[in-house]
């Protein structure tokens, strides 16, 4: 894929190609009992939680450190690995999460901010590319978690995770006998496989982390 930018400078039209590294998944925990004593909605916006929940990128920590604990609104920054051929790409991202802890069906909300792309590795046209990949590449990744009841009763925390990282690399940096298709290809199965790998065993975690915290241990 293609498109055209204008320059102030010199008024002449560049084309600049559009490389996009997709991922989804849906994910749910194995059913248990909610405790009265501590709700399940009250662990929804517990700082382990949410470290449990965003454990799948490489690094996560809290960036509104002033807001009091357990807040239903808070800001976080999260490191992704991306790799593919000739380089390994790490978006950092802020994150954005919205706690609604119904007692019941408790949800939440993560969803990502403006993002910058720290790159390293590659050959020589790539080392061009990486001391301008903050200005060219955006992330956007949406995850949303809710409660669901199964016919027995129990309950089972469901995950939807999206994530989409968006490169666009004027042809100067990026020429056209440079096939897009394998970098589209192998950066979204990396995602892919990340999401895939995880996401079942970050809410198995999720789930154990709510049983303990639930009983004060």
């Amino acid at each position: 894929r293609q498109r055209v930018t204008a320059t102030r400078a010199r008024h002449h039209a560049v084309v600049a190609r559009e490389i996009a590294f997709v991922a989804q998944s849906e994910a749910r925990c194995e059913p248990f009992a909610a405790t009265r004593a501590r709700p399940l909605g009250d662990w929804f916006a517990q700082e382990d939680a949410l470290r449990i929940l965003m454990s799948q990128a490489e690094s996560c920590r809290r960036l509104d450190e002033d807001a009091p604990p357990g807040s239903e609104t808070q800001r976080w920054e999260v490191v992704t690995p991306i790799e593919f051929p000739g380089m390994v790409a790490r978006s950092v991202t802020p994150m954005d999460i919205r706690v609604d802890a119904a007692a019941d069906r408790p949800t939440l909300s993560i969803s990502s901010g403006a993002s910058e792309t720290q790159c390293s590795g590659g050959p020589g046209w790539a080392q061009a590319l990486l001391s301008r990949i903050g200005e060219i590449a955006t992330t956007v990744s949406s995850n949303t978690v809710d409660v669901q009841e199964d016919e027995g009763g129990g309950l089972t925390v469901v995950s939807r995770v999206k994530l989409t990282v968006k490169l666009s690399i004027p042809t100067l940096l990026l020429p056209p006998f440079v096939p897009a298709g394998p970098f589209e290809r192998s950066g979204s199965e990396s995602l892919q496989k990340l999401l895939d790998r995880d996401m079942g065993t970050v809410l198995g975690r999720f789930r154990e982390g709510y049983l303990t915290w639930a009983t004060g241990d």
